[in-house]
């Protein structure tokens, strides 16, 4: 069958009929209301982890510098000495550490523990106690408890007290009245419309957390059974997940459907959400990453966003610092590469095709012009071996992959990334998401210039579904099992093993 034919066949969803929109029949329960049709803010939410470890850093420091504050009070200024500085800041050092493990085991750093003061106060006592009580027992096995003063020692304490719980009512201030919704917002879907998903729902709205409920979707919302209306089927869950952002998809469905949920979980897997089961049992034969609990209410976590907590924060820095230094370093080559092109045939310095980038949305990926056409349109025939088409500059451009020097400009702007998936052609993404079950989870990571398959020699032509298998194979692996140090490593063997190769034409 041609890649003609599968576009074709490959048809887009009819509109998402919005929840509004459905009749409620009697003893159905209309969900909170959305307009599915809109894409809904991306750039609002923060995850809990990173606010805790800031909340947890600003400790640290406070801690530490109250060893020195107590010591300039107590000791420089009361007693009229001028002892050294490092003994007390190393003490201030030991204690903070402890401290913040000990506040970290109480659940001090908890997004729904920071939102209110109340509750907090004690958690900090107990951990600062502990704290002095450690720095103490220290001091007495090194036998060094002489060098410091009972006075230093109180004054510390109550700074630490004063200055933490300070700290923390300005974090409770920000984070529970003075920050909008969106902040911490997380947007979840729920599948299944039965008891178990009213009961869900009820739940989360009783939690007074920040959890929005997006909507509610079923493909078998009919009869008795069903207790709330839905906005669709799987097909339209999917259609959302890629219009609007969600976070987490929740499968509210008896454990006894263990064939349509695992089927479910196929399907969702193209996007990328946190997927969790709230099941009627306690128990399910699948793989499941953990249980999260919300308040009481357990649920079994199936998949995981790829990037979460400091993650993204971390390969955001990493993708704008790197490019604009590389951008800087290979300014004078492109250059060259414009030139060379320009001499050797008519046409445009650079060429612009339109891919898949995260979550499968539409970017227009930037290369030089190897070719004497500018294909991009529904139908697009990969390069082989000897490919009229390429041109003398665009050869060798294509054997050494410089022709990809552009993209760095798509990753400066946040569209792509340094490592990552690589992006194919729409109608080479159509052809090959119906022949392969697991194509599109690709996007579920920004696309890179380079990335694992290339540097383990999946690069070039892909005349066949085995060789795409296998490209998809490591990038799934990639995207599974991202690191820094897994970037570090794919850019540094990208000279030796991602940048040529006997595929390349």
């Amino acid at each position: 069958m041609s890649m003609g034919e599968f576009t074709r066949r490959k048809q887009r969803s009819d509109n998402v009929r919005s929840i509004d929109a459905l009749s409620l029949e009697e003893g159905v329960v209309r969900p909170p209301p959305v307009d599915l049709e809109a894409p809904q803010s991306r750039g609002g939410r923060r995850s809990e982890r990173v606010v805790g470890d800031i909340v947890a850093a600003a400790d640290l420091v406070l801690i530490a510098l109250a060893s020195l504050l107590a010591k300039w009070i107590y000791i420089d200024i009361r007693l009229g000495g001028q002892p050294a500085n490092e003994p007390y800041l190393a003490a201030g050092v030991l204690a903070a550490v402890v401290a913040v493990a000990t506040f970290r085991s109480r659940e001090l750093y908890r997004l729904s523990t920071l939102r209110r003061l109340r509750g907090q106060t004690l958690r900090i006592l107990g951990g600062l106690g502990v704290a002095a009580v450690i720095l103490l027992t220290a001091g007495y096995l090194l036998k060094v408890s002489a060098d410091f003063s009972r006075g230093w020692m109180i004054i510390w304490f109550v700074l630490n007290v004063t200055l933490v719980a300070l700290s923390h009512g300005v974090a409770a201030h920000f984070i529970g009245s003075r920050a909008p919704d969106r902040f911490f917002q997380r947007n979840i879907a729920i599948y299944g419309s039965g008891d178990i998903a009213f009961g869900l729902i009820e739940h989360l709205r009783m939690m007074n957390e920040h959890h929005h409920v997006v909507g509610v979707f079923d493909d078998a919302a009919q009869g008795p059974a069903a207790r709330l209306a839905v906005s669709g089927g799987v097909g339209e869950l999917i259609e959302h997940g890629k219009l609007a952002h969600i976070d987490e998809v929740i499968i509210a469905l008896p454990l006894g459907e263990e064939q349509r949920i695992s089927d479910l979980l196929m399907q969702l897997s193209v996007l990328p959400v946190d997927i969790r089961l709230c099941p009627a049992l306690a128990t399910l034969r699948m793989r499941s990453l953990g249980i999260v609990n919300y308040g009481g209410v357990s649920v079994i976590e199936l998949a995981r966003r790829p990037l979460d907590g400091w993650a993204p924060i971390i390969k955001l820095v990493e993708d704008r610092l790197l490019s604009a230094l590389g951008l800087i370093a290979v300014a004078p080559l492109m250059l060259l590469i414009a030139i060379a092109i320009k001499l050797d045939s008519k046409g445009p310095v650079f060429f612009r095709q339109r891919r898949h980038g995260f979550n499968h949305t539409i970017i227009r990926v930037m290369k030089f012009r190897t070719m004497h056409v500018t294909e991009d349109g529904p139908e697009i025939r990969q390069a082989v071996k000897g490919d009229p088409r390429v041109t003398r500059v665009g050869r060798v451009l294509r054997s050494t992959s410089l022709d990809e020097l552009p993209q760095l400009f798509n990753v400066l702007m946040g569209e792509m990334s340094l490592v990552g998936p690589r992006p194919h052609a729409l109608a080479h993404n159509e052809y090959y998401e119906v022949l392969l079950e697991q194509y599109a989870n690709r996007h579920k990571m920004k696309p890179g210039i380079t990335g694992w398959a290339q540097v383990n020699g999946h690069r070039g032509e892909t005349d066949t579904p085995e060789k795409m298998r296998k490209r998809v194979e490591y990038d799934l692996y990639y995207i599974e099992n991202w690191s820094l140090w897994l970037d570090i490593k794919i850019l540094l063997m990208t000279p030796f093993f991602g940048f040529t190769g006997r595929n390349a034409y």
